[in-house]
């Protein structure tokens, strides 16, 4: 990939990943996290945000308009991409917090498609099952696994 992305860095015994967004809002500390959400199937749950210090935790619904969309998401998919390097076998399933945030995602995956597909299977949830990744269908959530 070879799109502009910020620089993270990792925490590998929690799963989690950390950068900074720049621009018109100032510096915003972003985490992206992977929860175990089934060992069975090894599945993880991809949470995405802003870290609120206050609560000490990721804010999934604060909207930055940083004005560094692309770059942003970027860099989500390249710790998508260093997670799974790392854990070969895994599932990592992704959901906005909301309707608007899911179709973000889905555009992110439309747009890196033909990198994404060489490398990954992308199963989009609809009307109750999964079903192979359509660029053009309206998913619920995505599931991704390595070829």
């Amino acid at each position: 990939m070879n799109e502009d992305s910020y620089s993270f860095e990792k925490t590998p015994e929690v799963y989690t990943y950390e950068f900074y967004s720049e621009g018109p809002q100032g510096r915003i500390r972003k985490v992206v996290q992977y929860h175990l959400i089934d060992p069975d199937s090894y599945i993880f749950n991809l949470g995405f945000g802003d870290w609120n210090p206050e609560r000490n935790d990721v804010d999934d619904k604060k909207t930055t308009n940083n004005q560094d969309r692309q770059k942003v998401l970027a860099t989500v998919a390249k710790t998508v991409v260093d997670f799974m390097n790392g854990h070969p076998n895994a599932k990592i399933v992704a959901q906005g917090s909301t309707p608007a945030r899911t179709r973000l995602y889905q555009m992110g995956i439309a747009a890196f498609w033909q990198e994404v597909v060489e490398h990954f299977e992308i199963d989009g949830y609809i009307n109750g099952h999964w079903e192979s990744f359509r660029p053009k269908r309206n998913y619920e959530a995505f599931l991704l696994s390595r070829k």
